[in-house]
């Protein structure tokens, strides 16, 4: 086993409380595991020239021109999607799923782009989980 170094880390109490949720879910025995797990994944993610992910966007479709908008970017990006899914979350919100496949450095100019489309409330970049060999 490696070396270990020990650190420390504040949190706000509330983070604190949500983070002590997610441990006890995901089944860690200790803050410390849990830690270096997200640290692990979420670097080897920004390394990796490709990835597989999804793009959430929730946005009010009575705000700018949402879907004539992100149709043209899909249209731009259309090497990095591989599919979208639209729903109605009540009258005037909705979601929007798409499916992206490529280089981290397009996909991350196709999110940054969809942040900044009038109407957009949320736009995540959620990575599929690479599972440990």
């Amino acid at each position: 086993m490696d070396k270990v170094i020990r650190t420390g880390i504040s949190f706000e109490p509330k983070l604190l409380k949500l983070f002590d949720r997610f441990i006890k879910e995901k089944g860690y025995t200790n803050r410390s595991e849990a830690i270096s797990d997200i640290i692990r994944d979420r670097l080897t993610h920004h390394h990796e020239e490709n990835i597989v992910g999804t793009i959430k966007v929730i946005y009010d479709q009575r705000v700018g021109h949402y879907s004539k908008n992100v149709s043209n970017l899909q249209h731009d990006y259309h090497c990095q999607i591989v599919s979208s899914m639209h729903t109605y979350l009540d009258h005037h919100m909705c979601l929007e799923l798409i499916v992206v496949k490529g280089s981290v450095e397009r996909i991350r100019k196709l999110l940054d782009k969809v942040k900044k489309t009038e109407g957009v409330k949320e736009a995540v970049l959620l990575l599929e989980n690479k599972t440990k060999k």
